[in-house]
């Protein structure tokens, strides 16, 4: 049976990286731009209701002011990579932090509902090529063996504009309106751009690339449909709009047509070469998953503590920091230990740190505590890092030549829709779950249940007296809603520990050389037999 990999080339010769004062300042200003696009992305929900407050709506109508933005995201990431290729990855990048800081005034300057979503669309088109692309110049400018260390310093930077985000927002709003939650970051993205421009090298653009519009067309739509039915889905009911299933069922269509053009096409928008890849496409269908469970916490928690705790939103702003602060060490450590261990063996470790507080998590009742939240945030922030950099190197870093770009487009391509995915369907789950735990307590409130007639409770509640009822639905409401909350914990335990046998479909050496498999565009791999 032939070899189904092909080494191919270096993605990069190190004598034409960067070096010295230069190589820092490259590294420092695309981890900018990435880091000031997400530190929009997290403080806007902190605004949210401040928003709603200006705008006069409900709580379903300014949520478009999310919807347009991942829906904007959605189609941007999908062909950012084919767009990097033909005008060149340091002018898309330019083009990208420009057309994100401007979309910052115009966020802020907006007096009416439909204004924001419309600038909250153009933002996450405009600036979602940040993402893939800041962390493809990176690591593009260290040798492929550093390739581990890059991806870390580059998430550390990120993951400060994200764990910035909320506690920014939080001050800010207690002083300001909510437009600065915008304006204050269009300097950082000024900077960004002339930093960009000065120190950042760019890659040939392809200019006798064809477009494809057809594949384009469809992956775009397919995406953006798939984003809208997922972030409608809840607030319409599911399977009882006829909304979300037309958008279901479209998104589906649009996506098989693209993959059936990508293999038959003559110049496909997307190479099929990363689908014959193996690291490749398991590394898709592996932080699809992730990206399902890491974000669920982080959705999660907030409301549980909230609605159950009874914490104001400060002091649970404060709880999950400790979630961003062990992320943060987690970067740091990873990024020493990625030369020394294999990425298997790091992303083992980061399953176990994510999945033992998962177990922890499953048994909390509703007198859950600060330190609880603390420490099994902590250590699951730690263990999402030590995920997230061997993954991106086992999927990602033998990429080289056209494709490299596209690879990291769609890559946080899968990322989003898995997350959206995991939050949509966690929410189904949850609302089903307290549903059923609430019917199965109140089968057990009535005259003839014997635990009614111990004296101490028939101090505290009677099954004949309206008051003690009510009271008893209130404990009853809010004991299914943790039992909800704590299978929904369990769940992300158990997806943790299905990973585990997927890492066992990556190729981490090529059967003949025992080098790491190297994919470029340039050259088609060889079929297997």
């Amino acid at each position: 049976m032939a070899d189904d990999s092909v080494v191919i080339q270096t993605v990069g010769d190190d004598a034409e990286r960067p070096q010295g004062l230069r190589f820092v300042l490259l590294v420092f200003f695309a981890t900018l731009a990435t880091m000031a696009y997400d530190f929009t992305w997290t403080i806007v929900s902190v605004a949210l209701p401040h928003m709603q407050g200006t705008f006069s709506t409900t709580s379903d109508q300014i949520a478009w002011v999310l919807i347009a933005f991942m829906l904007g995201s959605a189609t941007a990431t999908a062909s950012a990579g084919w767009f990097s290729n033909r005008f060149g990855r340091k002018n898309l990048f330019l083009f990208a932090t420009a057309g994100y800081t401007i979309t910052l005034i115009g966020c802020g300057m907006s007096e009416t509902l439909l204004e924001a979503t419309f600038w909250r669309f153009v933002q996450g088109l405009v600036g979602a090529p940040l993402i893939p692309l800041g962390q493809t110049i990176v690591v593009d400018a260290f040798p492929k063996h550093l390739h581990g260390k890059a991806t870390s310093i580059w998430g550390v930077g990120v993951m400060l504009g994200s764990v910035a985000g909320p506690v920014g927002g939080g001050f800010l709003l207690e002083d300001f309106s909510w437009p600065w939650v915008f304006y204050v970051t269009v300097p950082v993205g000024i900077v960004a751009f002339i930093g960009t421009w000065l120190f950042v090298p760019n890659t040939p653009a392809d200019k006798t690339a064809k477009f494809d519009w057809f594949g384009f067309a469809t992956l775009v739509l397919g995406a953006g449909l798939m984003q809208l039915a997922l972030a409608r889905g809840e607030r319409e009911e599911w399977l009882d709009s006829v909304e979300v299933m037309l958008e279901f069922a479209a998104a589906i269509l649009f996506l098989y047509l693209f993959a059936v053009h990508t293999f038959f096409a003559k110049e496909p928008f997307v190479s099929r070469k990363l689908f014959v890849d193996r690291n490749f496409v398991i590394g898709m269908l592996f932080v699809g998953i992730i990206g399902s469970i890491i974000v669920l916490p982080n959705f999660l928690l907030p409301l549980m503590l909230q609605q159950i705790g009874g914490y104001p939103p400060v002091e649970t702003g404060r709880m999950m920091m400790y979630r961003g602060g062990g992320v943060l060490l987690g970067l740091i450590i990873v990024g020493q230990l990625a030369e020394r261990f294999t990425p298997k063996t790091l992303i083992v470790t980061g399953i176990a740190f994510m999945a033992v507080p998962a177990w922890f998590m499953a048994q909390w009742t509703v007198d859950v505590r600060f330190n609880d939240v603390a420490w099994t945030g902590f250590i699951q922030g730690f263990g999402g890092a030590f995920i997230w950099v061997p993954i991106s190197t086992l999927a990602l870093s033998h990429l080289g030549g056209k494709v490299q770009d596209q690879g990291y487009s769609l890559f946080y391509l899968f990322f989003e829709l898995g997350s959206s995915i995991g939050v949509a369907g966690i929410v189904g789950q949850h609302l089903r779950d307290t549903q059923i735990n609430h019917a199965a307590l109140t089968e057990h409130i009535h005259p003839f249940n014997e635990l009614f007639r111990y004296d101490a409770m028939e101090r505290m509640f009677s099954a004949s007296d309206p008051a003690s009822l009510a009271a008893i639905e209130v404990e009853i409401g809010i004991q299914s809603t943790m039992i909800a909350y704590n299978n929904a914990f369990l769940t992300t335990f158990i997806l943790m520990l299905a990973l585990i046998p997927v890492l066992y479909l990556f190729r981490t050496k090529t059967p003949a050389s025992g080098k790491e498999s190297d994919v470029s565009g340039d050259v088609e791999p060889a079929a297997a037999e």
